[in-house]
């Protein structure tokens, strides 16, 4: 078992482009979980309202019978699932058309706002570490190339 960690050791020596990479999430990593708890709370409040809105519907018994299958539609076919959703946005416009924009707010509040910060945050951490580490072997550089010349001198 140790081979294999030293296995993935000897392949991050190879690819720095990958090291770079888990440096960014683990400095990223409080503010991944002030995201992911935002998007918690999101789901949270609108599992409630569509518990309190969809009550005695068809829709409401079948998806949102209660607060955390609420919570499981809304993350699986709203948040995480691309197309999926489009179905279920589908079944409330036949309820009612306004439960289907609530719906379609909370895709458009949950999914691609929260998961574009996500990414955005995500990709300007991995970039600002590439940057410091690019910055830090240059100085490396520039200090080997100084001690040279003055051994030179």
């Amino acid at each position: 078992r140790l081979l294999r960690v030293l296995r993935i050791a000897r392949v991050l020596q190879h690819v720095p482009e990958l090291l770079v990479i888990i440096r960014g999430l683990g400095i990223a990593l409080r503010a991944i979980t002030v995201v992911l708890g935002l998007i918690g709370i999101i789901i949270y409040v609108a599992a409630i309202v569509m518990r309190s809105l969809l009550d005695g519907t068809a829709l409401g018994s079948a998806h949102f019978s209660d607060v955390s299958s609420g919570m499981g539609t809304l993350l699986l076919d709203c948040t995480l699932s691309g197309s999926r959703g489009t179905a279920l946005i589908r079944e409330a416009h036949a309820e009612h058309p306004v439960f289907a924009i609530l719906l379609l707010f909370f895709v458009l509040l949950a999914n691609v706002t929260m998961m574009g910060v996500l990414t955005g945050l995500l990709v300007q951490t991995v970039k600002t570490v590439a940057e410091v580490e690019k910055e830090e072997s240059t100085i490396a550089q520039l200090k080997m190339t100084m001690s040279e010349l003055w051994t030179c001198v």
